[in-house]
């Protein structure tokens, strides 16, 4: 994000998708610390089959990953031409990446520990939902519905953990 803002000229429409991108860092961070990791643990320590659990990580895990690196590239791409029409690749990569992040959750939490937070369907729909609605907007309008839906889902596994 801080290659993507310091390439180009100042201007607040680059500094809010910044800060956008930003927010929604902080929105996967919440989401896989607050609810997805300690749950995992959990499902290590206390499964009759920790193999199995371990195996369910690691693939979920490099799906994440590549959810992360999706959004990485959405948000470098709306930080640096905020104001550019949304392509279909734009579209994939925004809405795609914040999809791959919350199935692999999702998939997760089903197969460690039988059933997944509602959180994370909810969090699908909306993602397909508003990508159809944003397609026609700008980049930057993509990543704060994107980061909107991500934030969305860490507040709900904050409220529903406690």
């Amino acid at each position: 994000m801080g290659d993507a803002f310091a390439g180009e000229p100042f201007d607040l429409e680059r500094l809010l998708a910044l800060a956008i991108g930003f927010t929604g860092a902080v929105a996967l961070w919440w989401c896989y610390f607050q609810r997805a990791e300690p749950l995992a643990a959990e499902a290590a320590e206390t499964a009759e089959d920790p193999a199995a659990v371990g195996i369910w990580g690691t693939w979920t895990l490099t799906l994440i990953v590549l959810g992360v690196i999706a959004i990485a590239v959405a948000d470098e791409l709306a930080i640096a031409h905020p104001g550019d029409d949304a392509t279909l690749g734009f579209t994939l990569l925004a809405f795609g990446g914040p999809a791959l992040f919350l199935l692999a959750q999702l998939l997760f939490h089903h197969a460690a520990l039988g059933q997944a937070p509602r959180s994370r369907p909810l969090g699908l729909a909306a993602l397909l939902i508003l990508a159809v609605a944003t397609a026609h907007l700008t980049l930057i309008a993509g990543i704060a519905a994107a980061s909107a839906v991500l934030i969305a889902v860490a507040i709900t596994d904050t409220v529903d953990r406690r």
